[in-house]
């Protein structure tokens, strides 16, 4: 009797992993609008605290909340941190649009049943143009945003309890100057990951939570990710952002675990209506139709002489129309 009902239980699994895989056609093909603009637009602080700090999560964008592993976790999801096995390390350069480049580095190490992680976020515009209110030059003023995280994660229930469970939390202190002002504020990540079978995941995350003064835009991010033939995991998420329309987004990853562990990812997300591109030196990317289109790919090796150490790079590039296109370097190592 107890063998019929695992066997009942894990039929139920399959069929609803079967329902994740195709969930994302189905979000598609949705009559929902990717190109409307919310009320609350512009009305949120923080808006670069968006912005992905790994290859990885670049190429499969929200998606990747429910896949986010080691290190990465920090940015996307902290519960991720409950899963951590070994060391890592991890250093990323964002040559963003019109000049505006970013520099992440951190690192995780495992703790009795989770994980604890640290990470420096700092982004620079260069220097502006500074005008009094007549529009007369008054020099060259700097403009920068640094953000520092600390996060924990935990694994509070195992597949012998159900499923395995994770929940976790990051703090992050948040600096932006422009001239001679400067404002630091804290923010609070929060999250939770389910893996009730082998190759399912389940995730939701609640990001930037933050006082009134501060406020910044508060994202809550709910998502699953199935693999398949063991090499190909489909994924897709819902980011509800209290300062834009609903967003959908859907990935994938292939592994090619036989020549480097390489890996080519691609994912799509719904977004803003945009103009074509101009100057694109890649004509097919100059289209504002395949803004919200990611790519990327990666691959891992161990050195001869340091057996336990395991060195990763992965690049990823998204287009944004006539903003340019945008070009991430992820360097790792985990031992």
């Amino acid at each position: 009797m107890a063998n019929g009902k695992w066997h009942m239980s894990n039929v139920k699994w399959r069929r609803f992993a079967l329902s994740i895989c195709l969930l994302p056609f189905a979000i598609c093909h949705l009559p929902c609008r990717s190109d409307a603009i919310s009320d609350n637009a512009g009305t949120k602080n923080g808006d670069f605290l968006k912005i992905p700090t790994d290859a990885r999560g670049v190429a499969l964008g929200d998606s990747v909340v429910s896949m986010a592993q080691g290190v990465d976790a920090l940015r996307w999801n902290p519960a991720g941190l409950g899963t951590l096995e070994g060391k890592e390390a991890a250093a990323t350069h964002v040559q963003y649009y019109q000049g505006v480049f970013m520099d992440n580095v951190g690192t995780a190490v495992p703790l009795e049943q989770g994980g604890l992680a640290a990470n420096i976020f700092y982004l620079s515009a260069g220097t502006l143009d500074g005008r009094n209110t007549l529009g007369q030059p008054t020099g060259n003023f700097p403009y920068y945003d640094v953000v520092g995280t600390v996060g924990y994660g935990h694994k509070v229930l195992s597949r012998a309890e159900g499923a395995d469970v994770s929940v976790g939390a990051a703090l992050k202190m948040v600096q932006e100057k422009i001239a001679n002002e400067s404002f630091q504020n804290p923010a609070v990540d929060v999250g939770v990951l389910v893996t009730p079978l082998d190759k399912l995941n389940v995730a939701f995350t609640v990001r930037d939570l933050s006082s009134n003064s501060a406020n910044f835009t508060r994202e809550m991010i709910g998502g699953a990710s199935y693999t398949i033939f063991n090499s190909f995991t489909g994924a897709f998420a819902v980011n509800d952002a209290n300062d834009a329309p609903l967003r959908f987004s859907v990935s994938g990853e292939y592994r090619f675990p036989d020549y480097y562990d390489a890996t080519v990812r691609a994912g799509y997300q719904s977004h803003d209506s945009i103009d074509n591109s101009l100057d694109s030196q890649i004509p097919a990317l100059r289209g504002a139709s395949i803004a919200g289109l990611t790519m990327g790919a990666g691959f891992a090796f161990r050195l001869p002489t340091f057996a336990t150490l395991k060195l990763g790079l992965d690049y990823a590039m998204a287009p944004f129309g006539a903003l340019g296109i945008s070009h991430t370097i992820t360097v790792k190592a985990k031992w």
